[in-house]
């Protein structure tokens, strides 16, 4: 890792996105700022290939490619959040919530922390609850700091 990288060292590159296009030019102006750069910087000496933005986007105005580095607090699981809820309102809610996150196993990823809920995931939960007229705050199981990968 340079010394210089903006990327906190402990950064896993398991975080990455599968096909998530990576840069390597080393003329951009705005390099320093971006997501693609810094991790490329990062990647693991076994890895040989991977999606990358092209030089030819050095021909344009601005990189429709770029990406700021960004932190965003995710929530990790949520066992307990229907815990509260009354059981009328249980099977419509899951359902609704299930069909947002992306269907039934993808659901039990999220519950059990193994994909962690960004902060419009969460504020969409949020937003579930106040609709079924609960208005104590929703508290997922933890929650931990991590780079955001926006395409």
């Amino acid at each position: 890792m340079e010394k210089n990288s903006i990327i906190k060292e402990s950064f896993d590159f398991n975080q990455v996105p599968y096909n998530w296009a990576l840069c390597y030019i080393s003329e951009c102006c705005r390099k320093d700022e971006c997501m693609r750069y810094q991790v490329c910087k990062l990647a693991p000496i076994g890895l040989t290939r991977n999606n990358c933005v092209l030089p030819t986007v050095m021909n344009k105005k601005e990189c429709p490619h770029f990406t700021p580095i960004q932190v965003v607090r995710a929530a990790v699981g949520f066992s307990r959040i229907f815990a509260e809820v009354k059981e009328k309102h249980h099977a419509a809610m899951r359902r609704e919530l299930a069909g947002y996150l992306g269907g039934g196993g993808t659901f039990y990823r999220y519950r059990n922390g193994e994909r962690l809920l960004m902060p419009e995931q969460q504020e969409w939960i949020k937003k579930l609850f106040l609709r079924y007229g609960y208005t104590e705050e929703v508290v997922f199981d933890n929650y931990k700091d991590v780079y955001r990968f926006d395409d």
